[in-house]
């Protein structure tokens, strides 16, 4: 019993200090490491694969955005007939003269006209090419460019994104699994106070009752420890989900902790912060993109200039259609001018309304520039409390032990009682909680930081 506790106390100081952070179930070589487990995020997460598409998408709007300039060249051939059915109309038809007036006389007939056919072959070709729309075509150029822009930002910060949610994943499976581990070692304390108990009642050194009350106790710790399972449980489902898996598939992972550093100044990190932070790239490329909506706008209050030529040919015979290239055609070409006068101040709302949804965009650039200040501030300020609270806990853990040591001899010696040794051993698997959940929330606002800051994907790399 005495070895037992030995390795129990030193399984815990081991794991506490982050010096140990090995999985006890499956082989290194079977476990995932989080690199492992953000590659595969990587590949299969759906959010990210979104964010691949619509960049993927804004790549073939930049491509389609070169039409404006680019001549129009539409060919055309038709094979076709038409059919008339036989009708029947009224006619009047002179049969003769008046002899006494002279006047022509005129017989009503109905004529009957037979069912006719006509074969129509046609050939053509048609090209146009804008000169001039008052700045529209080169403006969707640049709109193009600008957009595909935005959507390769938006996806780096959606990756970020992903990344930060495996490795909140990630660690809040290891923390789970560390308390665990804290509540199987509260139940290892339980069963030996419940053995000492048993045995000193046996020799009449303590009343039943103390024998109940460790059996009470020992029946909690394992409720705890069972309620503990089962958050290991859904915290490994949520870790393949954010990995883009079936939740029941599978996993292990290898439990590893990189060390907690200090950070610089806040100062350095809003600096870091607004060079490396996507969505502040993003924002700005929004406000581009407005600056040409607006510019697409006032285009329409331009005249626009085209030229144009078309080939054709038609003939009832196909051959001749498609020979005697001197014949049966006809051609057209010139340059023409549309300008649209008024069109129920169509024109002028659409301006206005662009300007106003630049405005817009600039007023979410400067919320989004404060909001990225605050929450780095305020990650900043967390990461610096749990590095304290991790300074004081370990404190209170060392405190914890000793007070337990020294309730467990009070206990054998007849001088405490066993509400002591319970109440020690409680403040020992607090002090142990707080401990992990300080280690692991240092370590999750540290990512949460890095995010913001926009180095998920660099700090991967």
């Amino acid at each position: 019993m005495k070895a037992r506790r030995l390795f129990g106390s030193i399984f815990t100081i081991l794991m506490l200090n982050g010096l140990l952070f090995a999985q006890n179930t499956g082989s290194a070589s079977d476990s995932l490491t989080l690199k492992d487990c953000i590659i595969i995020a990587l590949d299969n997460n759906p959010n990210i694969k979104s964010a691949g598409y619509n960049r993927e998408s804004a790549g073939w709007d930049k491509e389609g955005s070169y039409q404006g300039i680019l001549p129009r060249f539409d060919f055309n051939l038709g094979i076709g007939q038409s059919v008339t059915g036989s009708s029947q109309f009224t006619t009047f038809n002179p049969t003769g003269v008046d002899t006494l007036t002279g006047d022509v006389i005129y017989e009503q007939t109905i004529r009957t006209t037979p069912k006719s056919f006509l074969r129509t072959n046609t050939l053509g070709i048609t090209l146009n090419q804008n000169i001039y729309d008052g700045g529209i075509w080169w403006n969707r150029i640049g709109q193009g460019k600008t957009t595909l822009k935005s959507s390769e930002y938006n996806f780096e910060s959606e990756r970020n994104n992903v990344i930060l949610t495996v490795e909140q994943a990630y660690y809040t499976l290891m923390k789970d699994k560390k308390l665990l581990e804290v509540r199987e070692l509260a139940v290892s304390r339980s069963q030996e106070q419940y053995d000492r108990a048993e045995k000193m009642y046996e020799i009449g050194a303590t009343a039943q009752i103390d024998v109940f009350r460790a059996k009470v106790s020992l029946g909690k710790d394992r409720i705890n420890m069972l309620l503990q399972q089962n958050l290991v449980v859904q915290s490994r489902k949520n870790l393949n989900i954010a990995m883009g898996r079936e939740p029941l598939t599978p996993l292990l992972v290898k439990m590893e902790f990189h060390p907690l550093g200090n950070l610089p100044a806040i100062d350095d990190l809003i600096e870091t912060a607004f060079e490396r932070q996507p969505l502040l790239k993003k924002n700005t490329e929004d406000i581009k993109l407005e600056d040409y909506n607006i510019s697409l706008s006032k285009g329409s209050l331009f005249p626009r200039i085209s030229a144009y030529a078309n080939y054709s040919r038609s003939h009832e015979d196909l051959t001749k259609v498609l020979k005697d290239w001197n014949m049966n055609y006809r051609y057209s070409y010139g340059i023409q001018l549309s300008y649209n006068i008024f069109n129920g101040f169509n024109d002028k709302v659409n301006v206005q309304k662009a300007k106003i949804r630049k405005k817009i965009a600039q007023e979410n650039f400067e919320s989004f520039k404060r909001q990225l200040k605050s929450s780095i501030h305020q990650y900043y300020i967390d990461y610096q409390s749990y590095l304290n609270i991790i300074a004081i806990n370990r404190e209170n853990l060392a405190a914890a032990k000793e007070e337990l040591r020294l309730a467990e001899e009070r206990y054998q010696i007849g001088a405490g009682t066993s509400l002591d040794v319970r109440t020690a051993q409680l403040s020992l698997t607090e002090a142990e909680q707080t401990l992990v959940a300080a280690l692991f929330n240092a370590r999750v606002t540290l990512d949460q930081l890095n995010n913001q800051l926009g180095l998920s994907y660099e700090n991967l790399k």
